[in-house]
């Protein structure tokens, strides 16, 4: 069993247009909506290459009882804490002229210290029964930078053979590496501002991931957009090169995906270098759909043979 926690979560709300100009009316081709949030996404990734997730987080208010509604109709098993403050709606506008996403996001709801408790009980009850959660995602208001790091322990208190992963930024991901996750994967900003610096070369992100598997990491991920990915464990590192695809509608969600695939493989007992480079082409199936995480399983078995990678020195 694979548990995601996003404590964020949302409606991800997706308008499709043909050119879209600021200041001006425009009319959305085509309008879709879906329960997100990262660690939504990476569930609904897991739950799409048929493996067993449960989606945990926050559900605040109206928006939070849609969020549960949607998951239920994708068939997706969820245990959400609910709390008084109303969850997020996140707009993503596709301007398919240009190519080009623009995403704006509500403010997030305020947690208070029983909702929070709540869910750490929930989380604590669930936790025998997984070998990997996924912590996912912005920190909602009212809670501290260390809430991941918290969590972590708790889990591992109550499972110490269960695998954590974390894909976050800022405080929460400096605070969350503390507790040592089997698994991270932060992109390109993320790395550059957890590191404080920026990394151009090849050499530059091996060095860092190099740092992180010194302490006591075990897989790390840098996903570097159209650039690829560069990954490290047991003291190796590698790059793996962008798979093209043609038609490309989104990249909204692509790095959830990644997650969502390595972690499916992992937990299915595939080994660190199959897993990733089967998170790859999940993460590019996911450039061609318009919802994050409603990639294709049989869209993505073609695309694993077709990831190369490379080892760096």
């Amino acid at each position: 069993m694979i548990i995601t926690v996003t404590l964020n979560a949302a409606i991800d709300k997706t308008l499709v247009c043909h050119g879209l100009t600021l200041g001006a009316i425009t009319r959305a081709d085509q309008a879709l909506a879906v329960a997100g949030g990262k660690g939504v996404n990476v569930a609904r990734s897991i739950h799409r290459l048929k493996g067993e997730v449960i989606a945990t987080g926050f559900a605040g208010g109206d928006t939070g009882r849609i969020i549960q509604k949607l998951l239920a109709a994708e068939g997706i098993q969820h245990r959400f804490t609910e709390i008084a403050a109303n969850s997020r709606v996140c707009l993503a506008l596709v301007d398919e002229e240009r190519q080009i996403v623009t995403e704006v996001y509500e403010p997030s709801p305020v947690v208070e210290k029983e909702e929070w408790e709540s869910f750490r009980k929930c989380l604590g009850d669930l936790a025998p029964q997984a070998s990997f959660i996924t912590f996912n995602g912005s920190l909602p208001r009212g809670l501290e930078p260390s809430a991941y790091y918290e969590l972590m322990l708790w889990c591992r208190k109550n499972n110490p053979e269960c695998k954590m992963v974390l894909d976050t930024s800022g405080a929460a991901l400096r605070a969350g590496i503390k507790a040592r996750p089997y698994m991270v994967k932060p992109n390109k900003y993320e790395i550059e501002e957890l590191f404080g610096c920026c990394l151009d070369r090849d050499e530059d992100y091996a060095e860092v991931v190099r740092k992180l598997l010194a302490e006591g990491i075990q897989l790390v991920l840098i996903s570097l957009g159209s650039a690829g990915l560069i990954f490290g464990y047991q003291g190796s590192v590698f790059k793996v090169e962008p798979v093209n695809v043609e038609n490309v509608k989104s990249t909204v969600g692509c790095g959830d995906a990644m997650v969502g695939g390595v972690v499916r493989q992992l937990a299915a007992g595939a080994d660190v270098m199959t897993a990733v480079k089967y998170g790859v082409a999940a993460a590019t199936s996911n450039l061609t759909t318009k919802s994050p995480g409603c990639i294709d399983a049989e869209q993505v078995e073609g695309l694993y043979p077709t990831v190369r990678v490379q080892p760096l020195r």
